[in-house]
């Protein structure tokens, strides 16, 4: 899966092109984090704002922007409509997780 992940230490916001198809729609995973999807429910974006806290937290402890800027990103599909993205330092190869799961309601709005 191709990834394409930029950081941006002026807004410190990272954001993470999953693929080359469009988004349909945004969903709010949590206040700082925003998943772009398509139509059929797969992963295209993903948008961390106040990336410093949220990434040290993920990686339990802070991270310069230096770091954020240089971390490595993976993002792979998982069973059950969950994506796993993996962050990976560049110098020691820490790494840390962010499980992104897709659940689609089984309740239909008419």
């Amino acid at each position: 899966m191709k990834v394409r992940y930029a950081y941006d230490p002026d807004a410190d916001a990272i954001s993470i092109a999953v693929g080359s198809r469009k988004s349909d729609a945004t969903i709010e995973m949590s206040e700082r984090i925003l998943i772009d999807i398509t139509n059929d429910w797969k992963l295209v974006g993903i948008e961390i704002i106040d990336a410093s806290a949220e990434i040290s937290r993920l990686f339990n402890r802070a991270l310069s922007k230096d770091e954020i800027t240089h971390l490595l990103c993976e993002v792979r599909e998982a069973p059950a409509d969950e994506y796993l993205v993996q962050f990976k330092t560049h110098r020691s190869g820490e790494s840390a997780n962010l499980l992104i799961p897709l659940y689609r309601s089984p309740i239909t709005c008419v």
